[in-house]
């Protein structure tokens, strides 16, 4: 799972703190440190984060539940 995230952004902290607490590995790209990852985003229509990335789908916002529920397949 990748999680895109930027500076300064509470719900990117929340989604974060989330799946360290439940133990789910994943990716953090800082889209404000990588810029290649800012352009996949804007490429794959995504213009908000936080963006997980995950079995090919996208989540969008602080969504602990859907991501909770893609992650147990």
């Amino acid at each position: 799972m990748k999680l895109y995230t930027k500076n300064q952004c509470p719900q990117c902290m929340l989604m974060k703190r989330f799946l360290t607490e439940h133990q789910l590995d994943f990716e953090e790209i800082n889209i404000e440190e990588d810029e290649s990852a800012k352009d996949y985003l804007l490429e794959n229509q995504i213009r908000q984060v936080p963006a997980v990335f995950i079995d090919g789908e996208w989540i969008l916002g602080f969504q602990p539940q859907k991501v909770l529920e893609k992650s147990e397949g």
